[in-house]
């Protein structure tokens, strides 16, 4: 791996070998070991749960040569179970039926060859998988971390992934193949951050963020990804959806876990959830209360070159040491229940709450370099409370067909939270409320054998209440957005290798902004920028805006497949880029504000993925190409002056245009069933068109990321993880961040049939984990040159204990049937 980081000629190199390696491997696949026969068998089938009858989506069907014991073809079940296999070449083979979470069936011989004892077609019925329970020692595949592929998304199975054991959500979208989260906990999907995150379907929280930090690993099922989203998704997050589902109990009876973490720095967890289900209802809760510490450190170095003439007396060098400790405690609490009036009817609730309790302090120490120190040191202390309560009821009816279903929805979440910064020159105080409310309807059908009907309607009510106090001063940010949208979409197959999608979403947006305040005399640069903000007044921006797309499925085999999709997609301001109040009330040597005036883009987004599954190998790649009108950008940088010295304020603005192009690839090898291997890259590159009035928005920005993961098995013995990966050297608009990587390493014992188990985890291996970032910036009266460093974090020990109790063992009223029936999946919500 660590050849792959070292250089861009280095990354060019270790692609190329994998395409070589890939490219040989399928050839391998393909050919097998003897003379070719002619491809003129079917298989087909369908495949369903042996207690309940319904059917496997998603489940896997190889086919393997019982001369060469290779596997030749196979396909995925549809969500009516159903598979058909195509151009089989003649021979004799055995099938090899796959689903997470139950036992592996082989079926043989089949006979694919005319005459007696044989046949062109061969129809293998319904297959029956029976569930693995974990009270069988040998099954593991119950609890591994999984990615499946499908047609319009990508499912990872959180399972027993040990990079996140004991965590957050962040710790958990870290392992997401193309999925990166930042030092300061910026999502980004394919390197791009304008992605939307929600959590069982919907947005908690008022960012799209949705407060993932607040959440348990222990309370995530599965990740579900769109990068392209169809007209019946939400058009916000150019770069796509990332969906976490939270578990809710799929056992009968009584069931549950309990976990129990301790690690260096305070990084404790104590987490549990049960279960209890029957076949008319079930009741699920899930609780965890997180304690750690979180230390980072580092330095920036600001140079100033100005022309002696003009100003011989200002500052050239300012050059400080930065250093901060925070220490928090979250807890976090899900009530909810299933009740099931009818077989094919679900009606749901569920109540989630996390809360967050903060202290901390940061030092910013100037050091003896600088020109004219102002201030040898500036000693913040903070502290912080935040909550978030969100209910959720829905309503699903399947109408006794598998063809046909009704969602309803209905939330409500709102959130609290509050700020305060105090040193020896004061105090700021910053308290702000979230409110949101949505409600949807969702109608699927399918007319006639080849068409498929999607349409419903969204309603989303947001807003936002912040109120600031500050030098004796209260101010107020009012934001309200309200959403209004209809959505409908049309799937045809045109053959058993060709589908076609397209669809269109209405929208009509309301915003309305208001800033209110006592704009007295300034008693400082964040005072006036303050002041400037209240004068500038309010802002309105109401806008409706079409939301088309169009996707084309074309399957090659019945492994591969090749999707072309186009969509318009919107990314609306966040809090952050609108919020005109300071970010940091006292550190006035690093102003960052929002701009409540900043519009929102419009990107139309283009995608071509090609996909080739099979039992042991996976192999997915992607390139996309987006075009962006008014693109959001937070380097937007001002100088205001304020007392004859001049200050740096970044903000955010809209510059004219922006166009970008990316792609990813992921492999996936199982040589044997003991050992797997992840390797995961992407990149991107992006050119910024800044316009007649924000020429420091132009520029070329481009970076990659690489992850690999190595998991090995080792009966009786243990699971062992290994996890690299980082980011190369990006290019950014103003001068560039350095390439870094890290890794983390997981060992996992169980005893007691796998009831128990003992889990060792290393975070960041070798403390090598860092921001470095080098900038220059022409300004009108001087150049300014940055470089900074920061450290988020330690390297940390940990060890987590596990136990299962109850019987652990899936039922016949399992609805769940791979993320429906109210499992929060994005089947339920768009």
């Amino acid at each position: 791996m660590k050849t792959i980081i070292q250089t861009s000629k280095r990354n060019v190199l270790s692609l190329g070998l994998l395409f070589l390696f890939i490219t040989s491997f399928t050839y391998s696949q393909h050919s097998g070991s003897g003379r070719q026969m002619p491809a003129i068998g079917v298989v087909n089938g369908s495949v369903m749960d042996s207690t309940s009858g319904q059917p496997l989506e998603y489940a896997s069907i190889s086919l393997v040569n019982m001369r060469s014991d290779e596997v030749v073809t196979g396909a995925l079940s549809d969500k009516t179970g159903r598979f058909n296999i195509r151009e089989v070449p003649l021979g004799r083979y055995r099938a090899v039926v796959e689903f997470i979470g139950y036992a592996t069936k082989e079926i043989s011989p089949i006979n694919i060859f005319p005459g007696e004892g044989g046949g062109i077609e061969q129809n293998l019925g319904n297959i029956q998988l029976r569930i693995s329970s974990v009270n069988l020692a040998q099954v593991e595949v119950l609890g591994e971390s999984q990615f499946i592929q499908t047609i319009d998304k990508q499912i990872f199975t959180v399972g027993k992934n040990l990079a996140a054991s004991g965590g957050s959500g962040e710790d958990v979208l870290n392992q997401v193949p193309t999925v990166a989260v930042d030092i300061d906990g910026n999502i980004t999907l394919r390197g791009d951050a304008n992605v939307t995150v929600l959590i069982d379907g919907k947005k908690v929280g008022f960012d799209r963020r949705s407060m993932v930090d607040n959440l348990q690993a222990s309370m995530i099922e599965k990740v579900e990804v769109i990068t392209n989203p169809s007209a019946k998704y939400d058009p916000d997050g150019v770069g796509g959806i990332i969906n976490l589902i939270l578990k809710r109990g799929a056992f009968e009876g009584f069931n549950g876990t309990t976990s129990l973490s301790a690690g260096q720095y305070n990084k404790n967890n104590i987490s549990g959830n049960i279960n209890y289900r029957t076949d008319t209802w079930n009741v699920f809760s899930s609780t965890s209360y997180r304690t750690g510490e979180r230390y980072s450190d580092g330095l920036r170095e600001f140079d100033r070159y100005w022309p002696v003439i003009q100003n011989p007396d200002s500052v050239t060098h300012l050059y400080q040491n930065t250093e901060r400790t925070r220490n928090s405690n979250n807890i976090s609490f899900r009530f909810g229940g299933d009740l099931y009036p009818t077989p094919t009817t679900t009606i749901s609730y569920t109540s989630t709450f996390s809360k967050r309790d903060q202290t901390g302090e940061e030092r910013v120490e100037e050091r003896e370099e600088t020109s004219k120190p102002f201030n040898s040191i500036l000693a913040v202390q903070e502290t912080g409370r935040e909550y978030d309560w969100d209910h959720s009821i829905s309503y699903e009816n399947k109408f006794d067909s598998k063809d046909k279903k009704l969602n309803a929805t209905l939330s409500y979440s709102i959130g609290n939270e509050k700020e305060t910064e105090e040193n020896l020159g004061g105090e700021a105080k910053d308290h702000h409320i979230h409110r949101n409310i949505i409600a949807s309807l969702d109608y699927e059908n399918k007319l006639g054998k080849n068409i498929d009907l999607e349409a419903g309607f969204k309603t989303t009510l947001k807003s936002l209440n912040d109120d600031l106090f500050f030098r004796e001063g209260n101010y107020d940010y009012l934001y309200n957005e309200d959403i209004y949208a209809l959505y409908t979409t049309l799937g045809y197959k045109i053959n058993d290798r060709l589908g076609l999608k397209g669809g269109v979403r209405f929208e009509q947006v309301e915003t309305v902004a208001r800033i209110n305040g006592d704009t007295t005399s300034a008693t400082g640069i964040t005072h006036y920028i303050i002041n400037q903000a209240v004068e500038n007044g309010d802002f309105d921006n109401p806008y409706t805006h079409v939301y088309p797309s169009v996707f084309l499925n074309f399957n090659l085999t019945e492994r591969e497949q090749i999707q072309f999709g186009y969509s318009k997609r919107v990314n609306r301001p966040r809090t952050r880029s609108l919020n005109p109040f300071p970010n940091e009330m006292l550190d006035v040597t690093h102003i960052r504000t929002g701009n409540p005036f900043v519009r929102p883009e419009y990107s139309d987004v283009m995608e071509l993925n090609f996909s080739s599954n099979s039992r042991k190998f996976n192999f997915n790649t992607g390139v996309s190409y987006k075009h962006t009108k008014d693109a959001i950008a937070w380097w937007d940088r001002d100088i205001i002056q304020y007392n004859g010295q001049d200050y740096q304020v970044l903000s955010a603005g809209n510059a004219e245009s922006a166009k970008s192009l990316g792609g990813s690839v992921i492999v996936g090898y199982r040589p044997v069933p003991l050992i797997s291997f992840m390797l995961t890259t992407w990149w991107w590159r992006s050119e910024t068109e800044g316009g007649q009035y924000e020429n420091d928005m132009t520029g070329t920005s481009y970076g990659m990321h690489n992850r690999g993961q190595l998991t090995l098995n080792i009966p009786t013995v243990a699971r062992l993880e290994l996890t690299v990966g980082g980011r190369g050297t990006m290019k950014i608009t103003s001068g560039t961040i350095p390439a870094n990587y890290g890794a983390d390493l997981g060992l996992e014992k169980s005893f007691m049939n796998n009831r128990l188990s003992i889990t060792l985890k290393v975070n960041d291996l070798f403390n090598n984990r860092k921001f470095i970032i080098d900038t220059s910036n022409d300004y009108e009266y001087y150049t300014q040159n940055m470089y900074a460093e920061r450290k988020r974090g330690r390297r940390t020990t940990s060890i987590n204990l596990r136990y299962n109790f109850g019987k652990q063992q899936k039922n016949k009223w399992d609805r769940k049937s791979y993320g429906r029936g109210g499992g929060g999946g994005m089947d339920m919500d768009y």
